[in-house]
């Protein structure tokens, strides 16, 4: 069954569906507790891992290992600093990590940058949501004065459904849905 849904829609499909299921997964885990769990994190990776080794068969295997591992360091690499700087979680870097096995690197920057526009969507939508646009404008000219965020309050979204919301983007943007 599985053999005639890779021959009727290819490799591509079948990483597209699982990398979006490894997603989804980890917005449901995200909206439950609030992070994306460890033991998520290296469930996510053998299923990518083993997903990429079952669909690079022969000569193609080589190729699909570096693929991973270039798609596994750019999540890493890429959201490293996002972490440091305490915009996402550390769980939302090795969820990337983890979809980057499958994905590859390009795929991961890309998604990463849609993702951080929809986060910022999101933020946006929260703050008129909440009446809070006062301590918004207060946030942004203390930034533009002192170049400091002092002792501003942030603002807290599950980065997971940014970066679900980032993939499909990407998904879009390349035509993978024609």
């Amino acid at each position: 069954m599985l053999s005639e849904f890779i021959a009727a829609n290819g490799v591509f499909a079948v990483k597209v569906a699982v990398a979006t299921g490894i997603l989804i997964w980890a917005v449901i885990e995200d909206l439950r507790s609030r992070k994306f769990s460890n033991r998520s994190f290296l469930i996510s990776c053998a299923i990518a891992l083993l997903t990429s080794i079952a669909l690079g068969s022969g000569s193609n295997l080589s190729s699909e290992i570096i693929s991973a591992t270039l798609g596994f360091g750019a999540g890493l690499v890429f959201f490293l600093p996002l972490v440091l700087a305490g915009v996402i979680g550390a769980g939302d870097m090795k969820l990337m990590a983890a979809f980057g096995i499958l994905v590859g690197w390009h795929a991961v920057l890309w998604t990463g940058v849609y993702g951080l526009v929809w986060g910022a969507v999101f933020g946006v939508i929260q703050i008129i949501v909440r009446g809070e646009l006062r301590g918004l404008k207060e946030n942004l000219t203390t930034l533009a004065i002192t170049r400091s965020k002092g002792n501003m309050q942030l603002h807290r979204i599950p980065f997971t459904a940014p970066l679900l919301l980032g993939w499909l983007s990407h998904l879009v943007a390349t035509g993978a849905f024609r």
